[in-house]
């Protein structure tokens, strides 16, 4: 009869979460309707776009994205798989199609976390179901109202193809990996490799977290399960694609001619990565306590879920593991500092996911071990249950303090922006300036000038001058001959 209590106890957390979850996606999804496509949308989707007008074959716009990639692995970046999935913005195919985006992104975003999190929680520590989808919605949660930029998050196709894709992708490989290590299944083994060749042509972080996850898989299971050697396979696949993208000419051209392979400014570049990761895991703790509030309530989920099962696994090595997760993250923080270029806000918030994930790991094999040690110690239970209570308390203390923290999430600022009236505004300016830009009779189009500002959306705004990067991307997609910036008083 307890444990019937303790299940159903645990099933309405669950279904609490879950809605408190989706309600925190409502101005989210709301904004879905004001979203457009700008700057770089208009540039990587220039040349499919004017196929798909001129011949309305998929085929043809296929090709024409194949053009795209050579076009800019040779005079710009080397990244072949998201410059592919650049060129295929929605509003290639369907002009009013962008709203599409945030829907994508968040959906891709969930279901690779969930994806991943119930293979570590339900299949290999047989945790219940609803403590799994509890402590994974409230991870998400801190993840998506804190991303460090929404417009590269959630709202901008370009920059989330460009991280948020990729970084999916990731957890799917990982997930295939560890499945295939313990199943041995072909199925598993195929996925994982289809995920990590195309990452080879992704964003650097994407590919280096999956690959130092393999390494990690290898290291442990290599004694046991001779196998998992075929893994090396997928690896081998990811490192060709990955020098087809660190040969590729334009990178020259992105990150200079000093562009290349550096003993020194290796061992310099490792040394940054973890100081700069010890520093940034204060700010994320204290400076958005919110995020260690969703942290201290799974870790309370946790304890209480592990006290109801007994699972076969004895979490031996805390502390390795921790180490391991905090050299994962630091990791993460290699491809900009060894590039030493502005970096685009697609990088801040890939690290800022892997730091939940992996401190979301490393609380999993912390409390389990505590559990596994210390489960028949009442003492020990009491003290658990007071550090557990500390840290709620310090949270919410934080919180109190930094009371700008719940404004600065993503809902918050969608809301914001919303009800300001700045959405709407927003949106009838691009509706205008889209109805000029649609216009077949005109060929030199003069855009009423509007804020470049627009809160959690992106907008590069085009400029006065023609030869201007903007304004040449947006009249080549549009089919122009120019297209100019006016002050508004001038129509």
């Amino acid at each position: 009869m307890m444990k019937r209590n303790v299940n159903i106890h645990t099933k309405k957390i669950a279904i609490f979460t879950g809605i408190v979850f989706l309600v925190s996606l409502i101005p989210i999804l709301y904004l879905s309707g004001y979203v457009h496509a700008t700057g770089d949308d208009y540039g990587y989707g220039a040349r499919t776009h004017q196929m798909w007008l001129s011949t309305h074959s998929v085929w043809q716009v296929l090709k024409a994205a194949g053009q795209t990639v050579q076009h800019y692995w040779i005079g710009w970046q080397g990244t072949w798989f998201t410059i592919f999935l650049m060129s295929l913005q929605p509003e290639v195919f369907w002009d009013n199609g962008y709203w599409i985006v945030p829907w994508i992104m968040l959906a891709l975003t969930i279901f690779s976390t969930l994806y991943l999190t119930e293979y570590v929680m339900v299949q290999k520590l047989r945790l219940p179901k609803a403590t799994w989808i509890s402590c994974t919605l409230i991870l998400l949660l801190a993840m998506i109202q804190y991303f460090p930029s929404t417009k590269s998050g959630i709202f901008w196709y370009n920059g989330t193809a460009h991280y948020i894709i990729p970084y999916s992708m990731a957890l799917v490989a990982i997930r295939c990996c560890w499945s295939f290590a313990d199943r041995k299944r072909k199925k598993d083994w195929i996925a994982a490799f289809i995920c990590m060749a195309l990452l080879g042509g992704a964003s650097y972080l994407a590919p280096l977290l999956v690959l130092i996850a393999v390494a990690y898989l290898i290291l442990c299971e290599w004694k046991t399960k001779k196998h998992v050697f075929y893994l090396c396979i997928p690896v081998a696949a990811e490192l060709a694609g990955l020098i087809v993208s660190y040969l590729a000419p334009g990178n020259k051209s992105r990150g200079g001619e000093d562009f290349g392979i550096h003993g020194l400014l290796i061992v310099k570049t490792i040394l940054e990565c973890f100081v700069d990761g010890a520093k940034q895991i204060f700010l994320y703790l204290f400076k958005t306590p919110f995020i260690l509030l969703c942290l201290v309530v799974i870790a309370v989920l946790l304890v209480n879920a592990f006290q109801k099962v007994r699972p076969t696994f004895d979490f031996p090595y805390p502390v390795i593991v921790a180490v391991a997760m905090f050299c994962m993250y630091c990791a993460m923080y290699a491809p900009g500092v060894y590039a030493g270029v502005e970096l685009s806000g697609g990088v801040p918030n890939t690290i800022y996911q892997v730091f939940l994930m992996t401190v979301f790991i490393t609380v999993i094999y912390t409390v389990g071990w505590m559990n596994h040690h210390f489960c028949k110690d009442e003492k020990m239970g009491k003290i658990k249950k007071a550090v557990c209570g500390g840290l709620l308390m310090l949270a919410l203390f934080l919180i109190l303090v930094e009371k700008g923290t719940l404004k600065s999430s993503t809902s918050y600022q969608c809301y914001d922006y919303i009800v300001s009236g700045q959405a709407d505004d927003y949106k009838a300016q691009m509706e205008e300036r889209l109805s000029l830009l649609r216009n077949p009779e005109l060929k030199n189009v003069e855009l009423p000038a509007m804020n470049s500002d627009q809160g959690p959306l992106m907008h590069m705004e085009v400029m006065e001058d023609p030869k201007e990067w903007t304004n040449t991307v947006v009249k080549q997609f549009f089919g122009k001959e120019s297209v100019i910036e006016v002050p508004r008083s001038e129509r």
